[in-house]
């Protein structure tokens, strides 16, 4: 399975391309922007894609808007360091189909790859 993990943090991206890795999925990108990140899925059609909805210049929830404009079925699984319900909102209308409170660990990261990879 292809995974794109998208968030301006290379620590972070670091830290889930370890977890990712540790679960069995090799094949994972990452991206620091959202003009990196449309590069990045063009060009790979991850299955699942983690977006920060926190990116500098243009939004997370606007990556997850143009995404899912491209590709409709795309699965966007929106993350942030900050609980904030109207940002939640905001990313599941857009088209996440779920949201993970970072840092995480591997328990919630496994159980939605476990929802979601199907």
């Amino acid at each position: 399975m292809r995974i794109l993990v998208v968030d301006d943090s290379e620590a972070f991206r670091r830290v889930m391309t370890e977890l990712l890795l540790r679960a069995g999925y090799r094949e994972v990108t990452e991206a620091g922007g959202f003009d990196e990140a449309l590069e990045a899925y063009s060009r790979d059609h991850p299955e699942i894609v983690f977006v920060d909805m926190v990116l500098p210049g243009r939004s997370g929830v606007d990556l997850t808007k143009e995404i899912m404009s491209a590709d409709p079925k795309a699965k966007i699984i929106a993350m942030s360091s900050v609980i904030n319900k109207a940002m939640i909102r905001q990313s599941l209308e857009a088209g996440a189909k779920d949201f993970l409170l970072k840092p995480t660990n591997e328990l919630a990261l496994s159980s939605v790859l476990t929802l979601w990879s199907g």
